[in-house]
């Protein structure tokens, strides 16, 4: 399914709530507080993820279909696997330099090229395809 990318009116929504970090593209990050609010009220009060965050100000634009369900699961997921390694590229500081750099910085830079390189790799053909046509 493809993800909603969030307009600017949508964006400045989500962002006045108090519950929201940071809204990305098609992403929304929230507060720990918020996380553990969440996940105290569902298990200890028994109120559903949906109207938690219903009553917490979330639009229903947002929140609907198994929206709640499934950002509570992974929630919870992420509590009993603390040290599993998030999925994404990695967060890279390409203002640094190299010799600003600590060791692990420079690994994470090399794994993101080595991945730019594939995927423009895989661009030339299609570059060359429209050429021929």
């Amino acid at each position: 399914m493809k993800q909603h990318i969030f307009t600017q009116e949508e964006r400045s929504e989500l962002e006045s709530n108090q519950h929201i970090i940071k809204v990305m593209n098609c992403n929304v990050e929230y507060t720990e507080a918020f996380k553990q609010q969440v996940m105290h009220e569902h298990e200890e009060l028994g109120k559903s993820a949906k109207q938690i965050f219903t009553e917490a100000g979330i639009p229903d634009w947002l929140n609907k279909g198994k929206y709640a369900h499934k950002t509570l699961s992974r929630w919870k997921y992420q509590q009993r696997h603390p040290k599993e390694r998030k999925r994404g590229r990695p967060k890279i500081d390409l203002e640094k330099t190299i010799d600003e750099m600590n060791m692990e910085e420079l690994r994470k830079r090399v794994a993101y090229l080595e991945l730019e390189n594939e995927f423009l790799k895989k661009l030339e053909p299609l570059e060359q395809y429209k050429k021929k046509n």
